[in-house]
C-alpha cells in the first residue's frame, strides 16, 4: 500500500478507533508521505532539506548551515531548540565496472555487521542531478557459485558483493543517464500499516521525527502567541567526531557550537529494549536523560504527563552521542521521542499510539510554556 491511498487507510483506521487527534495525525502523516520517499544518506540531505523548508513560514530566520542543517529562529536569541536528525544510513556511488553495473560506499559504519545483507536482491534509487534512477542489487545465482564463495555469503554480505543493475551495458550508458560518482543511493522504500496499529518501513524513525518536528513547527505557526522557540533539522548525525566526554555527533556538535543553546530538546527514536524492559512499543513516549535527575527541562515534561494522566517511559543515566555534544554546566538537554522496534532494519516499526501521546505531550507542553 503506497503514498495517498496508505495515508487515507491510516486515517480512517484512526477515525474507527476513536484517535483523539485526528487534525494532528492528518498533518503528520502528510507530512511523512511527502518525506519518506526522499533518500538522506549523511552528507546528502539536501532533497529532504530543502521539502522540509517549504512548510515554514515568514516568521522564521532560516539558516543552512556549514554541514547542511536547516535551522529556522524566532528571533537572534532562543529560549529553547527542538532539533531532529536528517540523515540515514545510506550509501554513494564509488565506481563503474565496464559492462555497466555501480559500485557503491556508505561514509558511516553500519549499525551492525549483518546490515548489507538487506540490500541482495532489493531495488535502490540512485540520487542524480537528472533526477531518480531506479536500480536494482544483482542477486546472483547461488547454485552456480563456486563453494567458497557460498560459504562466503553464508557468513554475510559485504559492499565487496554488491553489483547495482540498472538494464545498461556500459559506463558511457551510465553517464548518459545521468549516474555519477558520489551520487547517493539508498534503499527503495514503503510504508507499511500493521493491524497492531503500528506503522512499519525502512528507515521509518530517519523520516517519522523530521516529520513530527514540521508538524510542531506548524502548531507554533498557528499559535497567537510563544515564547521565542529555534527548530533544527540536522544533518550528518550519523558521522561521530571525537570529544572529551566520548564519541559525539557531528551535526549536532556544529549546532551546540553555533547556537550555544540552554535548553534543547532531541526528537528521536529509542530502540525497544528486546530483554522485556523499558522502552515498549505502545506504553508512551520516551524521555531519555543524560544524567541520573531530570533538568528542570525533563521535569516540566515529567509534570506534564502527571497531570494529563499521560503515560511516559524514563530512561535516565543513558549514553548516547546525540546528547553527548550538550553535556555541561548550565545546558539542559534531553531526548524526546518513542520506542522503535527493528531499528536500522526494513521491518522498523513504531506505534501509532505513541505517536499521538507524543505530539499530545509536545504541543500541551509549547501551549504552556510562559510566554
Amino acid at each position: 500500500m503506497r503514498g495517498k491511498n496508505l495515508i487515507r487507510f491510516l486515517i480512517s483506521v484512526l477515525i474507527f478507533s476513536g484517535f483523539s487527534g485526528l487534525a494532528l495525525a492528518q498533518d503528520w502523516m502528510k507530512i511523512l508521505e511527502k518525506v519518506y520517499p526522499l533518500g538522506s544518506p549523511s552528507g546528502y540531505e539536501q532533497r529532504l532539506i530543502n521539502e522540509i523548508k517549504s512548510f515554514l513560514d515568514s516568521r522564521w530566520l532560516i539558516q543552512i548551515d556549514n554541514l547542511g542543517s536547516l535551522i529556522a529562529l524566532s528571533g537572534e536569541k532562543v529560549d529553547y531548540l527542538l532539533a531532529s536528525p536528517v540523515d540515514e544510513i545510506g550509501y554513494f556511488v564509488s565506481g563503474f565496472t565496464p559492462d555497466g553495473f555501480i559500485r557503491i560506499d556508505r561514509a558511516v559504519n553500519p549499525p551492525y555487521r549483518l546490515f548489507e545483507n538487506h540490500l541482495m536482491g532489493h531495488a535502490v534509487i540512485i540520487w542524480t542531478r537528472k533526477g531518480p534512477v531506479q536500480g536494482i542489487v544483482a542477486q546472483p545465482a547461488v547454485h552456480i557459485l563456486a563453494r567458497e564463495k557460498r560459504e562466503q555469503l553464508e557468513k554475510g554480505v559485504t559492499l565487496d558483493d554488491i553489483y547495482i543493475d540498472v538494464g545498461v551495458r556500459s559506463e558511457a550508458e551510465l553517464r548518459a543517464r545521468g549516474v555519477e560518482m558520489l551520487d547517493a543511493v539508498t534503499r527503495e522504500r514503503k510504508l507499511t500499516f500493521l493491524g497492531s496499529r503500528r506503522l512499519c518501513g525502512l528507515a521509518l524513525a530517519d523520516k517519522l521525527f523530521p516529520s513530527l518536528l514540521v508538524s510542531t513547527a506548524l502548531k507554533i505557526q498557528a499559535m497567537k502567541k510563544t515564547s521565542r522557540p529555534g527548530l533544527a533539522w540536522v544533518a550528518q548525525t550519523r558521522i561521530n567526531a571525537r570529544g572529551a566526554k566520548g564519541t559525539q555527533s557531528l551535526g549536532l556538535t556544529n549546532l551546540k557550537n553555533r547556537l550555544e543553546p540552554e535548553r534543547t530538546i532531541i526528537l528521536t527514536g529509542w530502540p525497544v529494549d528486546e530483554s522485556g524492559g523499558e522502552p515498549k512499543l505502545g506504553h508512551g513516549p520516551v524521555l531519555v536523560l543524560g544524567g541520573p535527575q531530570p533538568s528542570a527541562l525533563a521535569d516540566s515534561f515529567i509534570q506534564l504527563a502527571s497531570t494529563e494522566k499521560m503515560a511516559l517511559q524514563i530512561l535516565p543515566g543513558r549514553e548516547s552521542p546525540f546528547l553527548r555534544p550538550f553535556q555541561g554546566q548550565g545546558n539542559e538537554t534531553i531526548i524526546l521521542g518513542v520506542a522503535v522496534r527493528d531499528v536500522a532494519t526494513p521491518a522498523e516499526a513504531v506505534s501509532l499510539d505513541d505517536i499521538n501521546s507524543f505530539l499530545k505531550l509536545i504541543h500541551l507542553w509549547l501551549e504552556r510554556r510562559p510566554q
